[in-house]
C-alpha cells in the first residue's frame, strides 16, 4: 500500500509539475503576443510620424517651388533695396541690369517706374539707362509716360560726348529714335539738336552726329525741308539772316526746328579734321541719291575716339604726298604788310627759294 501511495504521489507530483510548466508557457506566449502587438503599434506610430514628416517636407518643397511666391519675394527684396541709399558705382550697375535681370522676374514691373523716373535726373549715361527702363515699361508693360521724348531731348547736351561708355549712350539713342512713326516736328527737333551739338563736339562726336542726321533724314522724308526748302513758286527760298531754331528751348514741340535749315552740315564741310569733312560730303551725296544708299551703322561710328581716328588716318594710303619745300618761296603771316607795319624796319623776311 505504501508503494502504491508513493506511486500515486509521484504521478500527482509529475502532473502538478506539468501543469506549472504549461501555465508558464501560456504566460510566455501571452507576453510574446503583447510584445508583438506593442512592436506593431510602435512600427505603426513610426510610420505615421514618417508620413507626417514627409507630408510637411512636401508642403515646404511645394511652398519654395512656387514660382509666384518666388517672384513676389524677389520683388519685395528689390523694392526694399532700391529704397536704401547706395554709391554711384552700384547705382550704375543697378540701372544696367534693371531691364534684363530685374524686370522680367517681377510680377508687376510697373513698380519700378518711380525709381526709373527719378534716375533720369542724374543725366548722362545713368539718365539714358533709366530712360531705357522707362522705354521697356512703355513698350512691354503699357506704361504711359508722355514726357519720354522731352526728357530724351534734354539729355542731349555737350556732356554726352564725354561720358563713360559713350557707345552705349548713342546706341540707346538710336533705339529710341528708330521708329519711323515719330512726328515730323519731333524728328526735326532731334536733327537740329544733334546738328547744333556737332559744331562744338570732338571729331568722333561730329561723326556720330552726322550719322544720326543721315539716318533720321532717311527715316523721315518729311524732314527733307531742312535740306531743300523752296518758295511758293517753286523757286529757291531766300536766305534768312537768323536761324528760327531755338537751341535753348527744352520742349522739342516749341523749338521751331521745321522752320530752320541744316546750315551746320554745310559748316562742317570746312572742319579741321579731314574725316569729318569727308563724312559730310558723303552725307550730301547720299541725300541726293536716296535709292542706292542705306542707313549707316551707329555702333561702329560711336565707338570711335581720337586714337582710332588718328590710327585710321595714319594708315590710309595717300595717292599724292605733300611736298616738304615751297616752290615759290615762303609767304605767310610774317611777310604780310601788317607785320611790316607793326615791326617796321627791325623785322626782315628772308625768302627761301629753291
Amino acid at each position: 500500500g505504501g508503494g502504491g501511495g508513493e506511486g500515486d504521489e509521484g504521478d500527482c507530483g509529475a502532473w502538478c509539475k506539468a501543469a506549472a510548466v504549461g501555465e508558464s508557457a501560456a504566460k510566455d506566449s501571452a507576453a510574446a503576443r503583447k510584445g508583438k502587438a506593442g512592436s506593431k503599434k510602435a512600427v505603426a506610430a513610426a510610420t505615421a510620424a514618417a508620413d507626417a514628416a514627409r507630408r510637411e517636407a512636401d508642403k515646404a518643397a511645394a511652398k519654395w517651388q512656387d514660382g509666384r511666391r518666388h517672384r513676389k519675394l524677389f520683388s519685395e527684396a528689390w523694392l526694399a533695396f532700391l529704397r536704401t541709399p547706395f554709391p554711384s558705382d552700384i547705382y550704375r550697375k543697378v540701372l544696367t541690369k534693371m531691364h534684363s535681370g530685374v524686370m522680367p522676374h517681377m510680377p508687376n514691373p510697373l513698380l519700378l517706374s518711380d525709381f526709373c523716373t527719378a534716375s533720369i535726373d542724374r543725366g548722362g549715361l545713368d539718365g539714358m539707362l533709366a530712360l531705357n527702363g522707362i522705354f521697356i515699361l512703355m513698350t512691354q508693360h503699357s506704361l504711359e509716360y508722355p514726357q519720354f521724348y522731352n526728357r530724351l531731348y534734354q539729355l542731349l547736351d555737350p556732356s554726352a560726348f564725354h561720358v563713360n561708355n559713350r557707345k552705349g549712350f548713342f546706341e540707346l539713342l538710336d533705339i529710341f529714335l528708330r521708329s519711323p512713326a515719330l512726328p515730323a516736328y519731333l524728328a526735326a527737333a532731334f536733327i537740329k539738336r544733334l546738328s547744333r551739338l556737332s559744331l562744338n563736339a570732338p571729331p568722333a562726336g561730329c561723326i556720330a552726329c552726322i550719322t544720326f542726321v543721315h539716318n533720321l533724314l532717311r527715316r523721315h522724308p518729311s524732314c527733307s525741308v531742312l535740306v531743300h526748302r523752296e518758295a511758293k513758286g517753286g523757286e529757291k527760298a531766300a536766305l534768312v539772316a537768323r536761324d528760327a531754331f531755338d537751341a535753348g528751348e527744352s520742349d522739342p514741340a516749341k523749338c521751331r526746328a521745321l522752320e530752320s535749315s541744316l546750315w551746320e552740315m554745310e559748316t562742317l564741310k570746312s572742319h579741321y579734321f579731314p574725316q569729318v569733312s569727308k563724312f559730310v560730303h558723303v552725307l550730301d551725296k547720299d541725300l541726293s541719291d536716296r535709292v542706292k544708299t542705306q542707313e549707316l551703322p551707329v555702333g561702329d561710328v560711336c565707338a570711335a575716339s581720337y586714337a582710332s581716328l588718328m590710327a585710321e588716318e595714319l594708315g590710309a594710303r595717300v595717292k599724292t604726298a605733300p611736298l616738304a619745300v615751297h616752290r615759290g618761296g615762303l609767304t605767310g603771316l610774317f611777310a604780310s604788310p601788317l607785320m611790316q607795319q607793326c615791326f617796321g624796319g627791325s623785322f626782315k623776311w628772308n625768302e627761301c627759294r629753291r
